[in-house]
């Protein structure tokens, strides 16, 4: 009967200032250690501030453990599940629907408006692999926090290297900002 039911305990280790956990599911040992790290394509860009690709229940709860407050999604579609899994660990969960192939100037400007919102709450926004979420937390890096153009670029190849339509909505929001 043990077998039939799927067990998840989550036991908090603090280690420095990444944390860890313990995750026990019928796929994990008690001996494996999941950390922030795990989480697909994760970058913690500053304290209070990361990137990451698609996180599944088990990274929300470590998010929670972490005291992430704030999960912004930029891919478009129904994510009702995601939203309710979030609000259920006490987070809020916010959606911009970023079209891949058409990134828009008002899908930043609501980033902005939703970072300006969360001031210095700890807030994760994630796509897929963390692609366009990496290109936003650059541009938001450089763009609003005036971060240095190298180090917020390094972070954002280390994930992956913008082309075409991307790179080319890299250029259009920082000129966008530059005339302002």
């Amino acid at each position: 009967m043990h077998k039939l039911f799927k067990v998840v305990v989550i036991l908090s280790l603090s280690f420095g200032s990444t944390g860890y956990c313990l995750a026990l599911d019928s796929q994990t040992s008690i001996n494996e250690k999941v950390s922030l790290v795990d989480i697909k394509n994760f970058r913690s860009l500053s304290p209070t501030f990361a990137s990451a690709g698609m996180p599944n229940s088990t990274d929300l709860t470590l998010l929670k453990q972490n005291n992430y407050q704030h999960i912004i999604n930029l891919i478009p579609g129904d994510f009702s599940e995601e939203q309710r899994q979030i609000r259920t660990l006490e987070m809020s969960f916010d959606q911009i629907s970023v079209d891949w192939h058409e990134p828009k100037l008002e899908d930043f400007e609501k980033f902005v408006k939703l970072m300006g919102k969360y001031e210095q709450d700890k807030v994760l926004v994630h796509c897929r692999l963390n692609y366009r979420a990496s290109a936003f937390a650059y541009l938001y890096q450089t763009t609003q926090l005036g971060i240095d153009e190298a180090i917020a670029k390094r972070k954002m190849i280390s994930v992956w290297q913008p082309e075409g339509t991307w790179l080319d909505y890299i250029e259009m929001i920082q000129q966008h900002y530059q005339a302002q």
